[in-house]
């Protein structure tokens, strides 16, 4: 069996090193504000199925989720404008996986007690499940709950891959958040996997500091045997299968209960072919890993299997999972972000961050283009930054700009900030985001 290498291409050792950064990346996420929904109420039994790792969100700017980047496919929205997310770097154990028609779960009771864990957390207060149905959301004490997401992009099925939130953030919807590791401390995510109801799954999207603070959590849960944590089966001694019965009754990372599940659906009752047919499918069954050992690798190199008994190599939380449609430079898929667009063809083309004047706040500046072909009233609008706005008004005629001074509800950050215009509705009508590599000399603007 041949084992990972270490990395020889150009195209491997950026990958290394884009996990292992000297300075910590202080990525962009985008903020959404919504609400958390597990229950239609006009349609109760096409309503969700509540997990442990995912949840369907309904923002109050769709139009922020179609913005976010992604690798294919636009997301997807119900007739209500409720589409899905799903927690960065949490795997909860299934409670319901098809395999060609066939529903399989893994150890039923702590799976479902991961669910009911973030329902509760969420707020939903009391929740009953049809008997019939007994994923399906009967009746919600609390429904739905407001909250928000911090999102980099979407995945391949159209779902916004986020860190999760109850209750109200003090910056303005779309806000360019530039996520550090103690912010994730009050995310649902964490929590998920602090008191042990989930594995991690890191990937390769994830800075590394945020990852870091994150595994940090994994390894609490398990030193403390918390959660599903108290029966997993150690790492030395793994964990015997011998069919589908041994599978749905175990405790082993997702990830890979969902590349057994459909192995043994085909018929097989042991390992002794699972490195074989493993191989076979690099994109929907051996997943691209960089493992612990800075080598190049994927999931046949993780495991070893013999016979009915089957051992991780390494921790799920210490390998990156690389996307199948990874392209470098690390995007979040192939399609960038774009800016919203108005009707009012109104745009942010510079800002005056750092004046040479001071104090800087009252001669900072951001000024706006009218590119349409009407004179524009910016009564009732705003502008605002990721932590205050100030309304703004006068006239900008066609084709011409207009220089807006700020006043001191707008202090914008020498470093990085979000820019945002809102039109009477509270409509982004522009946004712009800088970081410390955009920022010109002191005393010139910022042009976006």
């Amino acid at each position: 069996m041949p084992f990972a290498r270490r990395p020889t291409t150009l195209k491997e050792r950026r990958l290394f090193a884009s996990i292992n950064p000297r300075e910590p990346a202080h990525m962009a996420y985008t903020l959404i504000k919504g609400s958390f929904h597990i229950h239609y109420p006009h349609i109760p039994l096409s309503g969700p199925e509540p997990d442990g790792d995912t949840i369907k969100f309904q923002p109050d700017n769709p139009q922020l989720v179609e913005r976010l980047p992604r690798p294919n496919r636009m997301p997807g929205f119900n007739q209500a404008g409720i589409t899905s997310i799903r927690f960065e770097g949490v795997d909860a154990l299934e409670t319901h996986f098809d395999v060609e028609d066939t529903e399989f779960h893994q150890h039923l009771p702590l799976a479902l007690a991961a669910r009911d864990a973030l329902m509760t957390r969420i707020g939903f207060g009391a929740i009953k499940y049809f008997d019939s149905h007994p994923y399906k959301v009967e009746t919600v004490e609390t429904h739905p709950v407001r909250g928000y997401i911090l999102s980099m992009g979407l995945d391949t099925y159209g779902r916004s891959v986020a860190f999760v939130y109850t209750g109200e953030h003090p910056s303005i919807d779309g806000s360019r958040i530039f996520m550090q590791p103690h912010m994730l401390d009050t995310s649902l995510n964490a929590f998920m996997l602090h008191q042990g109801h989930a594995y991690g799954a890191f990937y390769l999207g994830l800075p590394p500091e945020l990852r870091e603070h994150l595994r940090r959590s994994v390894r609490h849960a398990r030193d403390n045997r918390l959660g599903f944590w108290a029966q997993a089966p150690s790492m030395s001694t793994g964990i015997t299968l011998d069919g589908v019965d041994a599978l749905q009754n175990g405790i082993l990372w997702p990830k890979l209960f969902r590349r057994i599940a459909p192995y043994f659906q085909a018929g097989h009752t042991n390992f002794d072919a699972f490195d074989a047919w493993l191989r076979q499918d690099t994109r929907n069954r051996d997943d691209r890993l960089l493992l612990p050992t800075m080598e190049v690798g994927n999931l046949h190199d993780m495991i070893r299997a013999q016979g009915t008994t089957l051992r991780l190599m390494f921790a799920p939380e210490d390998v990156v999972i690389v996307p199948d449609d990874y392209i470098l430079p690390a995007t979040v898929g192939g399609v960038l972000p774009s800016r919203p667009r108005h009707p009012s063809g109104v745009r942010i083309i510079c800002a005056l961050v750092n004046p040479i004047e001071r104090p800087e706040h009252g001669n900072e500046t951001v000024t706006l283009l009218n590119a349409s072909n009407q004179d524009v009233d910016l009564t009732g609008w705003q502008v605002a930054d990721a932590k205050g706005s100030q309304t703004i008004s006068g006239q900008i005629a066609r084709g011409e700009t207009l220089r807006i001074a700020l006043t001191s509800a707008v202090k914008l950050n020498n470093d990085r900030d979000t820019i945002t215009v809102l039109d009477p509705s509270e409509q982004i009508v522009d946004q712009v985001a800088y970081e410390p590599k955009d920022l010109p000399d002191e005393g010139v603007s910022v042009t976006f």
